[in-house]
């Protein structure tokens, strides 16, 4: 039987536990890798200490080595744990199985248990994709949900090989071929270190068990056709490859890291609603424009980078004004016009009048939240009514075509307003019947507004449109 055969037959078998004394060389691994374990952990996350952690635990051998070395290192190291575990409503009764894995061991440590189930992928929508972030996702509610620091994922010096190499052979640039970072925001990764031979001897050192996904065990997909079928035979020939292929991407990571820092210093970021003078892009190295490029790309809900491709069209609306837009994906499009970039989102279609509830906050179509008597998370937008309004029947809808309120143009203060002309058609309006109360963005009808009062706020869509600071609220409109 093969070795890929005998760790399949084992699956099929449910946990694999081992047993060992405790006088055995293993326990002499056990405490080796602790030690390195605590080194790494303490130069890479020294701000960790005294902090909470939320293990995203899978039920496999990486997460599973991650959680027992994060409980049994935590004194040392001063953080204390949860585990999280997503179920991804797929593998049936042992993607079950595997939950019921992940809860017993959070039980064995004496730690909190969290569970996340995500629903199915929209049709027309890479799985794999919509997986990964709502994975991300759900982990998050769950950091802040138990008011942890970070989360930390289980994946290891393989893990980073197999991305350096899988982003080189799809043609990705510089950034992609960097591979995994380190830390991401509120990620960590403590494991980039460590291979997956020695996290299972540690396993096995301490006489513990783990699940295994079948699907990972078969080359079907282009990760792990890598994992069984290339990298093999690249150490077969070249013993090291894996930590030089994982090396490499860490040191283009910093590299990557220092040039983006330089693209954005020579010119900011480009945010919804701003304009970015063509020149002085144009003026920068095309490595610094590229990186640039990058970084606003990372600001939105794109599914890919940018290709070569629209690195090349990027260069030339920069240099030749042709073409005078870059399609950036997701619908998200980059346009010059005359000597400006501007950012349009994806565009918003007018939604039908709706009911407002008062005191309450109303989820909208397209993104927008807007919020009467109730304070919503993330206000753009702040107005103070009239209190009697809470008595009446208020609706929301889009704004009409050629609206002039307070004898002004609507559509053009929003636009001096830094709203993007994509969302104007779908701009929320508070009315009483066929009055109009507030113009977001622009203001509130004289009979009605108050210098204090019942508080109306209205949120723009965040998230789905990339914006990642928010404006000061406008105390008026």
């Amino acid at each position: 039987m093969t070795a890929l055969g005998r760790r399949s037959s084992e699956a099929e078998q449910g946990s694999h536990k081992p047993r060992v004394s405790g006088s055995s060389p293993l326990a002499g691994t056990m405490v080796m890798l602790e030690d390195r374990f605590v080194a790494s952990f303490q130069r890479h996350f020294p701000d960790l200490a005294g902090q909470r952690l939320v293990v995203a635990i899978s039920g496999g051998p990486d997460s599973t080595s991650l959680a027992w070395l994060l409980a049994r290192t935590g004194g040392r190291l001063g953080v204390s744990i949860a585990l999280g575990h997503v179920h991804h409503g797929v593998r049936g009764v042992e993607a079950d199985e595997d939950a019921r894995f992940c809860q017993g061991l959070a039980a064995k440590l004496g730690v909190p248990f969290f569970l996340a189930a995500l629903p199915p992928p929209p049709k027309g929508v890479s799985p794999e994709a919509f997986w990964r972030k709502e994975r991300y996702a759900a982990l998050e509610r769950q950091r802040q949900q138990w008011g942890a620091a970070a989360v930390a994922t289980g994946h290891t010096l393989e893990d980073q090989a197999e991305t350096v190499l899988l982003k080189l052979l799809r043609g990705s640039g510089p950034r992609g071929v960097a591979g995994i970072r380190r830390r991401a925001g509120t990620v960590i990764r403590p494991l980039l270190a460590f291979c997956r031979q020695e996290l299972a001897a540690y396993l096995a050192s301490l006489g513990e068990g783990f699940r295994q996904d079948q699907s990972n065990l078969v080359p079907d997909r282009p990760r792990t056709f890598l994992r069984w079928r290339v990298l093999p035979l690249l150490v077969e020939g070249f013993p090291r490859a894996l930590e030089h292929l994982a090396a490499f991407g860490e040191e283009l990571a910093e590299d990557e890291a220092l040039l983006g820092e330089l693209a954005l210093q020579a010119v900011p970021l480009l945010r919804l609603g701003e304009r970015c003078p063509v020149g002085k892009l144009a003026a920068l190295p095309a490595a610094l424009r590229r990186r640039w490029l990058q970084a606003l790309a990372a600001t939105l809900p794109l599914s890919e980078p940018p290709s070569r491709e629209q690195f090349a069209l990027f260069a030339r609306l920069l240099d030749r004004g042709s073409p005078r837009a870059l399609d950036l994906g997701s619908r998200w499009v980059l346009r010059r016009e005359r000597e400006v970039l501007l950012l349009a989102p994806p565009p918003l279609a007018p939604f039908a009048p709706q009911p407002v509830p008062v005191p309450g906050v109303l989820p909208l179509p397209g993104g927008f939240v807007l919020g009467v008597g109730e304070r919503v998370g993330r206000a753009d937008h702040r107005a103070w009514l009239a209190p009697e309004l809470a008595g009446k029947p208020l609706v929301v809808r889009s704004l009409p075509a050629g609206l002039r309120f307070r004898g002004r143009e609507v559509r053009k203060e929003l636009a001096r307003a830094g709203v993007p002309r994509e969302w104007r058609a779908a701009w929320p309006v508070l009315c009483l019947g066929d009055t109009i109360v507030w113009v977001p963005g622009v203001g509130v009808a004289p009979s009605w507004a108050r210098e204090q009062g019942l508080l109306a706020e209205l949120e723009e869509p965040w998230e789905r449109h990339g914006r990642s600071s928010p404006r000061k609220p406008s105390p008026s409109g």
